[in-house]
């Protein structure tokens, strides 16, 4: 699938897990491509759809994790970037 597809399919996770919204967290688009997660207004590592994975990075550097799926970003998310 296209990364614009991809990329919009796991925004879409993030902003909907309940237990997120309950964290505070926010998603934005990356220009020309991304999904920043922001905890209280900090971001915390932007996700790309890089080659059939969904790669994250964070402070620029990475990617620190690579998942195959929409699930295992927003899991991973979820487990490790919401303190």
């Amino acid at each position: 699938m296209s990364t614009a597809i991809m990329e919009a399919q796991l925004r879409a996770a993030l902003d909907t897990d309940l237990e997120l919204a309950k964290r505070g967290c926010r998603t934005r688009f990356h220009h020309p491509s991304g999904v920043g997660v922001e905890f209280k207004s900090t971001e915390v590592g932007v996700w790309h759809w890089t080659n059939g994975r969904f790669e994250l990075l964070v402070d620029g550097k990475g990617p620190v994790v690579s998942v195959d799926t929409v699930a295992e970003a927003t899991r991973y998310t979820r487990e490790s970037l919401s303190g």
